[in-house]
């Protein structure tokens, strides 16, 4: 089966060149795209990636202009990057057309199916188009519903109604795909609009390739001899980061918190490392950093709200990544965490700064071989049952029974 992957899969170097300086780098959304883009290569399919860089912007990504080029993938394959203007309108303009036009000069003896990463309207609606020209089938992976994406950007009421309106698009052109592949299975189940389209749920992809040495940088703060409880992610008042913060102060724990990202909460944290030394915010670090601090970390957290209404509809990729890390982990219960999770996690009963505190002396306290052995129980469970390998023969067989 040959797959066009349209999305934002640019190589690594790519990315690293275009988004070192960008105010919000899609770290996260960059390492699940190539993990599914991997995901559907071993589950058999031949895919080549159209792809533009996911990007703030400008000004808060500094370059206007993305180059395009044709590029070879890790896998071994060929892909098209396209230019992308990275300027307020052009931007998604240039996204749309670039797209279509890449589509449509697919060569003629293929028939290719499309699958979109994301569901980003510029995308959707080329590989619509394409779709309808062509007949050819498109399918859809939706790891976040963009009506929760960008928690952190306050927006005016002109650029609330547009996000309205794009919604209302995006629900319009999800109805019309062969089929979607979806983080939470309430996203299909409350959907008013696609509810009818066939789906299935993968909820994540656990990275099968990260070596697990000790080859940390020497660039890293000392951490000699710490316990830490490390968090990497966007530092965003929604993502539950102030409980967090002020739970482990009133933990009273042997811990030391050490935070990194960036988001709407980065002064508070900067004024809350200068206030008491068991806080350290580290800010934006490059990844390879933050995995090394992760994987010599004593504890990972994770403390989002339950009573958010994104939660029920995205699952958080860090708990894969922390779940790979042989590290115990720390989280809140979501709805859009499957229970099979749960069996390898230390639940926060209920969000609030209190029992925060409560559960981070809890685990303070606890025999360290216990939460080690649950820890490497949830490696090995992922190694197993979430990487690429895993469900890319999931993905591949879901799209082949219903392209026809």
């Amino acid at each position: 089966m040959k797959v066009l992957l349209v999305g934002f899969c640019v190589s690594a170097e790519y990315f690293e060149k275009y988004t070192g300086n960008d105010a919000l780098p899609q770290v996260a959304a960059f390492k699940l795209e190539s993990r599914f883009l991997r995901a559907l290569r071993l589950g058999g399919a031949e895919v080549r990636p159209i792809s533009t860089a996911a990007v703030s912007t400008y000004p808060r990504n500094p370059h206007v202009l993305l180059p395009g080029h044709a590029r070879v993938t890790s896998g071994g394959g060929t892909g098209q990057i396209i230019p992308l203007i990275n300027l307020p309108v052009l931007k998604l303009g240039s996204r749309f057309i670039g797209t279509l036009l890449a589509l449509l000069c697919q060569k003629k003896s293929e028939k290719p199916i499309v699958c979109v990463y994301s569901a980003h309207t510029p995308n959707l609606l080329a590989a619509y188009l394409y779709s309808v020209l062509k007949s050819i089938p498109f399918f859809v992976y939706v790891p976040d519903l963009p009506v929760y994406m960008d928690m952190g950007l306050k927006r005016s009421f002109i650029l609330r109604w547009l996000k309205k309106l794009d919604v209302e698009i995006i629900s319009f052109l999800l109805a019309k795909a062969a089929g979607v592949i979806v983080a939470s299975k309430q996203m299909a189940e409350d959907s008013v609009t696609w509810k009818h389209v066939p789906s299935l749920v993968v909820e994540g992809i656990s990275d099968d390739t990260v070596a697990m040495g000790d080859d940390y940088p020497e660039v890293l703060p000392d951490y000699s001899g710490k316990k830490i409880i490390f968090y990497a992610g966007s530092v965003n008042r929604a993502y539950g980061i102030m409980e967090l913060v002020e739970g482990f102060k009133k933990s009273g724990s042997s811990y030391e918190l050490w935070l990194c990202g960036r988001g709407d909460l980065e002064e508070y944290l900067e004024a809350e490392a200068k206030n008491c030394a068991a806080i350290r915010y580290l800010g934006f670090v490059p990844a390879a950093h933050a995995q090394a601090i992760q994987r010599r970390a004593a504890l990972l957290a994770l403390t989002r709200d339950p009573a958010e209404t994104y939660t029920r509809y995205s699952f958080p990729s860090k708990i894969l990544e922390y779940l790979a890390s042989g590290v115990p982990v720390m989280s809140t219960k979501l709805d859009g965490i499957p229970c099979e999770y749960y069996k390898y996690l230390n639940v926060i009963d209920e969000f609030s700064v209190d029992c925060i505190a409560r559960t981070i002396k809890s685990l303070d306290d606890r025999d360290s071989k216990i939460l080690l052995d649950k820890a490497n129980g949830a490696r090995e469970w992922l190694l197993k049952e979430k990487t690429s390998g895993a469900v890319g023969q999931r993905i591949v067989s879901f799209m082949e029974a219903h392209c026809g």
